[in-house]
């Protein structure tokens, strides 16, 4: 059957349009600071957990890149167990509780920080007297997107019943076009299932940077991690002082662990407290900043860095997509008699 188009708008218009109101419907949603105290908890029966969105579709402010969500576990209790085609970040607020990925049980306790791999059948637990509270992030409204954010629910089936995580492709010998892809692929997939899935804060220390922090990465591929491109850094103010200021391509998200302070991002001063999500947009130029005198503050930033960044770079190569003043405006930490590792950390 032939057909004839008959649209009398020209694509210059149709795309124009459309981008257009994209940003607009973006820029409506926009938060420098979402409130741990706006945070609506719901119940979801579905899981039996209770969860409330600081940002994503899921809730009130969609996002395109990653998504924020709390989530409280009942004093025994488990969730059932279901696993998705993104990756994302747990990290322990408080209570004590397990995670089992993939059959593996591991038990937790505040400050620790997991990593969930894609298509791992996972679920939660907390065999405590008191509720259990963790966050996560994810990506998946990035892989929305690109169509291929999919969900797969297990309920209280064994996982040993459930099916494998899907393997990719083994390589083959050769140098035509076919067998360099399975080559690239299977180097790339190498090491996935046996991948680092937690990391300990009681074995863990941070360093000091020329930034101007106590930092010490949670996840990451450095640290043995195989994610498709999270991570997630604690950095630690020192009383009353600051980071340096710098830009880059990608949104950062800074969730508060302890502390207040205020972040200015281009030149518009945004406060915090323990509890509140920080959002800097890409290519803002922003600076943390500890406004209590006494005690430290430590935040978690969680990045998309190597999936979404590094094709950034690519598309828009010659820009510079991470951009820091010529001399770092970090304070002098020479001195600064830091707090035990612990401290703050709940029992």
């Amino acid at each position: 059957m032939k057909t004839t188009t008959t649209t009398q708008t020209t694509h210059y218009e149709i795309q124009k349009k459309r981008r257009e109101s994209l940003l607009d419907e973006w820029k409506g949603y926009h938060k420098n600071v979402l409130k741990r105290g706006d945070v609506v908890m719901q119940d979801v029966p579905s899981r039996r957990i209770r969860s409330g969105v600081y940002a994503g579709w899921d809730g009130d402010r969609p996002t395109k890149n990653l998504d924020a969500t709390i989530h409280e576990l009942a004093p025994h209790s488990n969730t059932t167990i279901h696993r998705h085609s993104w990756d994302a970040i747990e990290f322990i607020e408080s209570g004590r509780g397990w995670t089992e990925i993939d059959g593996q049980r591991i038990d937790w306790r505040p400050w620790d920080t997991l990593h969930l791999p894609s298509w791992a059948w996972h679920r939660h637990g907390n065999d405590a007297d008191t509720k259990a509270v963790f966050h996560t992030w994810s990506v998946e409204p990035m892989l929305e997107q690109f169509g291929v954010a999919l969900l797969e629910d297990g309920g209280d089936t064994p996982v040993t019943e459930l099916p494998k995580r899907p393997r990719q492709i083994e390589a083959i010998d050769g140098v035509d076009p076919h067998a360099r892809r399975r080559q690239r692929l299977a180097k790339q997939w190498a090491g996935t299932e046996s991948a680092r899935v937690i990391t300990r804060f009681d074995d863990v220390r941070g360093l000091v940077t020329k930034r101007g922090a106590r930092s010490l990465f949670l996840v990451d591929k450095s640290i043995g991690y195989h994610t498709a491109g999270l991570s997630a850094v604690m950095h630690e103010l020192a009383p009353g002082l600051y980071q340096s200021r710098h830009r880059h391509g990608g949104e950062a998200w800074l969730y508060v662990v302890s502390g207040r302070g205020h972040s200015e991002v281009d030149g518009v001063s945004y406060p915090w407290e323990a509890g509140d999500l920080i959002v800097v947009d890409h290519w803002s130029w922003h600076q943390h900043f500890n406004d209590d005198k006494k005690q430290t503050a430590r935040l978690i930033r969680v990045h998309n860095f190597d999936a979404l960044y590094d094709m950034m770079r690519i598309l828009l190569d010659p820009l510079n997509l991470f951009e820091e003043l010529p001399e770092l405006d970090a304070p002098d930490l020479t001195g600064i008699v830091w707090p035990d590792h612990f401290e703050g950390r709940p029992d």
